[in-house]
């Protein structure tokens, strides 16, 4: 298990680099660039004063150049600073990144709590109402959009209720209850389609081990159904669960754009859009990275995984 760890981990150094490469060359192939950006409405600068903006920002410089300043800035922990927001990129992550955190992390586990006593029941219980309810759950769940769902949310929230969700991102810590009013409705809604894909994958697993030989040699032993259920059939129908849920954790990083948006959450969803329309490259590079580091170590984590849920899984 230690030499696969390593293994993988010592992969990881040129899969980075490869991707910071295609990183920066992806972020300058976008037309313009942010001094181009900021002039839009401006017609008629003075040429020389724009060249004269972007030397100070070092654009002008061959982009080879700027590469390895900016992945020597990276080594030394200094991943520059943002353009649009003036503050170092570090300290721009490091504010939103939490908010973003937080957001994810409740969705996964609302998704985690709901869907798997869903699944469970759901083939266990086959054509029965409570399969038909999960059944019907996970395709209304898989069906509404998002953004459709997270208008309606602040519509007859305000309208039914008056609720309108706080804007800014209220922390934890000096204000639990304006948090979870902003956080909880987000959460549902971010966790809404998560909770769908999860029962119905945890469904379609549990009817397949459910006729395994294995199975049906733990009933002819005498084992209580419960036992059969959870201790041989659910933890090998939980390996394609856990792999869908890695992918889930990786796209609530980055992926919670039209939620944040919608709910006024300043997360790093709303701070990569904000970035890329600005042509804040050192903001648009720095969150790219984040975002594929933690894909590679959550991938990692999930491989992992499948030796404790499958003892016959061996590194």
């Amino acid at each position: 298990m230690q030499r696969y760890i390593i293994r993988r981990l010592a992969f990881m150094v040129p899969t980075l680099l490869f991707v910071t490469v295609a990183v920066f060359a992806l972020v300058r192939i976008m037309p313009g660039d942010y001094i181009t950006a900021q002039m839009a409405e401006s017609r008629g600068a003075d040429p020389e004063f724009l060249d004269k903006l972007r030397a100070e920002l070092g654009l002008d410089e061959p982009a080879p150049l700027q590469y390895f300043k900016w992945m020597g800035g990276i080594v030394t922990g200094d991943w520059g600073t943002s353009y649009w927001q003036n503050k170092p990129v570090l300290d721009v992550i490091r504010h939103a990144l939490p908010v973003s955190a937080q957001l994810g992390t409740m969705a996964i586990v609302l998704a985690i709590v709901v869907s798997i006593p869903l699944g469970v029941v759901g083939a266990v219980k086959q054509n029965s109402w409570p399969d038909y309810t999960s059944r019907m759950f996970a395709v209304v769940g898989i069906s509404i959009p998002n953004f459709f769902l997270a208008t309606l949310v602040i519509i007859y929230g305000a309208k039914w209720f008056g609720w309108f969700p706080p804007q800014g991102y209220r922390n934890p810590l000096t204000d639990l209850s304006g948090n979870l009013q902003q956080m909880v409705p987000a959460a549902v809604i971010l966790g809404m389609i998560l909770m769908a894909q999860n029962t119905r994958l945890l469904r379609t697993t549990m009817l397949e081990t459910l006729r395994a030989d294995y199975v049906r040699t733990a009933r002819a032993k005498g084992l209580n159904e419960r036992t059969v259920i959870f201790r041989h059939a659910f933890r090998n129908a939980l390996i394609p669960v856990v792999t869908l849920l890695g992918f889930q954790i990786i796209t609530t990083v980055g992926g919670s754009v039209i939620v944040e948006q919608v709910l006024g959450i300043n997360g790093i969803g709303q701070n990569f859009i904000g970035a890329v329309q600005q042509r804040d490259y050192p903001l648009v590079q720095g969150i790219l990275l984040v975002i594929i580091t933690t894909t590679l170590v959550v991938n990692l984590l999930v491989d992992l995984s499948y030796s404790f849920l499958d003892p016959r899984i061996k590194y």
